[in-house]
């Protein structure tokens, strides 16, 4: 199946933007990715999330508006674009972080400036154990974890769970992540490879040893 429009997600530390950037290369086209460490009220959020989650998701919203664009315009000139965020992940974070008339007015906000976006053709979610504890490549634990505020982690690998749950946006490949390594190991990457391009139906999971369709 050709995949025109392609988005990996996942909980932080899943590992998505390392796979969205070896699908890239695979397929030879453009990356969309989310760069947090790009917002300039990030940091002020970890460290004071109170008084600048509504400025911290505004920005994000202002990238993916921009992101939309870019698909779209990739869409018009037929060329394939892979993302390693999707545009409604607001869905996840907002709760998380505004309340009441914040959240209000952040939504006022996207229906504004977003009020419709490209919908992926394929949405891969990286999904494993909690990734609170997770290490980076060079085997220590990555110095933002340390400014995130406590209980954070929790809450986002739990509304990420319930998201894709109810997922049905998109097609959703599900891929165990606590089994199979798509970036040091070539068979778990062709396995992903050979999986997209058999896919049929709405939703699959993928497992070292089996592939299961719903």
């Amino acid at each position: 199946m050709d995949y025109r429009y392609l988005v990996v997600e996942g909980s932080i530390g899943s590992g998505k933007t390392a796979l969205s950037r070896k699908l890239a290369q695979h397929f030879e086209c453009e990356l969309l990715s989310e760069a947090p460490e790009q917002n300039p009220f990030l940091t002020k959020f970890y460290l004071n999330a109170a008084n600048h989650g509504l400025a911290t998701q505004l920005h994000f919203l202002m990238e993916r508006a921009a992101a939309a664009s870019i698909v779209l315009e990739e869409d018009r000139q037929h060329q394939r674009v892979v993302s390693d965020f999707l545009l409604e992940k607001d869905q996840i974070f907002v709760p998380i972080v505004l309340q009441d008339d914040e959240a209000t007015l952040y939504w006022q906000v996207k229906q504004q400036v977003l009020p419709e976006y490209p919908v992926p053709d394929l949405v891969i979610y990286l999904q494993g154990k909690q990734t609170a504890n997770k290490q980076d490549s060079n085997g220590s634990q990555s110095a933002h974890y340390k400014l995130f505020p406590n209980g954070y982690m929790t809450q986002v690998d739990d509304e990420y769970s319930h998201f894709f749950h109810l997922y049905t946006h998109a097609p959703l490949l599900i891929a165990n992540t606590d089994e199979l390594d798509f970036i040091h190991n070539d068979e778990h990457f062709q396995l992903l490879l050979n999986t997209m391009q058999n896919m049929r139906g709405s939703r699959h999971y993928l497992n070292l040893n089996e592939t299961t369709p719903q």
